[in-house]
């Protein structure tokens, strides 16, 4: 293997792994090897595709007929993250959800860090409160 010259930006390594041949040309790196077929022809492709109508109006028909498959289905494609139902937001809650398995520990510590986000923007709203009874009582003198 050469060296590439001075003049030259190498380019990402997983398309040549930075391999020259002796003329100073770039080597083929990893993957398909040339002249290899598709894993998937074109007419089937077109095919599937001209299946996606029917594939809707069956999923809507499932979900008409209450079938929890699709109702599953289409709530994790269009609802972002994970939803949960706790049954209160206390941390004996949050460690109850946890120890049962219904939460893992990184959702356990994003609703502990958000519960405390919570409890330090009331204890702001305390505090001006008070401040602002202070300032009050400070003008009547």
């Amino acid at each position: 293997m050469t060296t590439p010259p001075n003049n030259v930006t190498p380019i990402d390594g997983h398309i040549s792994n930075g391999a020259r041949d002796g003329k100073g040309r770039w080597l083929r790196g990893p993957g398909r090897p040339l002249g290899s077929k598709n894993r998937i022809s074109s007419e089937l492709a077109k095919q599937i595709r001209a299946l996606g109508p029917r594939a809707v109006e069956a999923l809507a028909s499932a979900i008409d007929e209450k079938q929890s498959w699709a109702i599953q289905l289409v709530i994790k494609l269009v609802v972002p993250g994970r939803l949960i139902e706790m049954h209160g937001s206390e941390p004996a809650d949050i460690r109850d959800a946890f120890e049962t398995g219904e939460i893992s520990a990184d959702e356990m510590k994003q609703i502990s860090s958000g519960l405390e986000r919570l409890a330090s923007i009331e204890s702001i709203d305390d505090l001006r409160a008070r401040l602002t009874e202070l300032e009050t009582m400070l003008a009547q003198r």
